[in-house]
């Protein structure tokens, strides 16, 4: 199950997410699991995809591979061209924060940092020079509809304000990839609206979004939904084929 070429063969992309063969095997013999099995997946610049699945069925672990947190057992996964199937964990660590933006269901900001001050983070690790930093962060904060909200710690802010917050420390280093582990599932229904709202607007600008989610509410959005269980692909279903050209954000 490719990704757009393979259904139509219109577009000349490369795809930015290849993933050959690619299988996650946690522990041996009878208590093996094969969290993924001999997967093949090709996501290409501009998709939205939402990756579907019951608890258990493996698109956690798929989503980990996705975001380089995690190696595959076998097979071969391509990032952008390159394979990062078997780099060190320095490498891969590199890789994430210049290739990859994330955002997770429990924000995971650091407490004692201001708005502000966490979505520069990740440029200090990126070495974005510092005259530089807080003009991004304060464009990537404006973006998400928080300029107003600067100055303020995790702790002073709502729940649907946090998540806004690591979005746009997830999109402040301008990655080839936005990758969203279940980012509603702690929200109420309206911070949660605000939230898909926001990814709808980012793919608009021709970012590449995946969102792992069990919510058909979420995955609407998406212009493809990639269905996971028992660790292999169930389906892959394109609603859309068109493709938005990538712009800088």
């Amino acid at each position: 199950m490719g990704g757009l070429e393979h259904r139509n063969g219109t577009t000349s992309l490369s795809p930015v997410i290849q993933l050959e063969q690619v299988s996650r095997v946690y522990g041996q013999g009878e208590a093996l699991i094969r969290a993924c099995d001999r997967i093949d997946l090709s996501i290409y610049p501009g998709e939205y995809c939402a990756i579907m699945g019951q608890s258990g069925s493996g698109k956690s672990t798929l989503m980990n591979l996705i975001g380089c947190l995690d190696r595959p057992t076998s097979g071969r996964y391509l990032l952008d061209g390159m394979d990062v199937s078997r780099l060190s964990k320095t490498r891969l660590a590199r890789i994430r924060n210049r290739k990859l933006g994330f955002v997770f269901q429990r924000y995971e900001l650091l407490p004692n940092l201001t708005a502000l001050e966490n979505v520069i983070v990740p440029m200090m690790y990126a070495g974005v020079g510092r005259s530089r930093r807080r003009r991004r962060a304060e464009y990537a904060l404006q973006r998400v509809g928080l300029s107003d909200r600067l100055h303020k710690r995790p702790g002073q802010l709502s729940g649907g304000q946090q998540q806004r917050v690591a979005i746009a420390r997830a999109i402040v280093n301008r990655p080839l990839v936005l990758l969203a582990d279940e980012p509603t599932g702690a929200l109420d229904t309206q911070s949660a609206k605000t939230i898909v709202e926001i990814f709808d607007h980012l793919h608009a600008s021709g970012m590449t979004v995946i969102v792992v989610t069990h919510a058909q509410e979420v995955a609407c959005y998406s212009k493809r939904t990639i269905m996971i269980s028992d660790g292999r692909l169930l389906s892959d279903h394109l609603t859309s084929v068109a493709i938005p050209q990538q712009t800088p954000i």
